[in-house]
């Protein structure tokens, strides 16, 4: 997996393989992981060894919210958006952009555009008044734990322990 911050939006997809998940890095590549987007999130946090749950009791806390959270990493935060209607009720309908990509958000019929810094527009079957509030929750939980980050308390991984650490999986 490449640097989370070279990462531009993820997507959960359906794919012959099972649900899977599609993401868009700034280079223009478009890469398909096989695994569920939960998964994904995962293995983003564990580059970090972030304990996802000691983080997100703490998110809930701040912004009195339990579901839908952003994920905010030590160098980029990735905001939830709707962009798919489930085939089945336990099937994930978001995606995640990197909130230092988000351009414009434009209006829709069917619900809203976000235009990208790198050029390109994704689409939303939400609302665009839910994801500005959760544009905003983004930035104030970023700022407080870029405050933490920056003492010292989050480290990153090395690759090879990384390589080491999925293949006794």
């Amino acid at each position: 997996m490449k640097i989370p911050v070279d990462i531009v939006y993820f997507v959960p997809k359906y794919t012959q393989e099972g649900d899977c998940t599609e993401v868009f890095f700034l280079s223009g590549e478009k890469k398909i992981y096989k695994c569920s987007i939960k998964t994904f999130i995962k293995n983003l946090y564990s580059i970090y060894a972030i304990d996802v749950v000691a983080l997100r009791k703490i998110m809930q806390s701040k912004i009195g919210q339990k579901n839908l959270l952003p994920i905010v990493l030590p160098d980029a935060t990735f905001i939830p958006y709707k962009v798919r209607i489930p085939l089945l009720k336990c099937d994930p309908t978001s995606g995640y952009v990197n909130l230092s990509q988000v351009y414009k958000i434009n209006s829709d019929e069917e619900g809203f555009k976000i235009l990208l810094k790198c050029g390109c527009e994704i689409k939303s079957i939400g609302t665009e008044r839910y994801f500005r509030k959760r544009l905003l929750v983004g930035t104030i939980l970023t700022d407080y734990f870029q405050g933490i980050w920056q003492k010292g308390i989050c480290t990153v991984k090395e690759e090879s322990e990384l390589e080491n650490l999925f293949k006794l999986m």
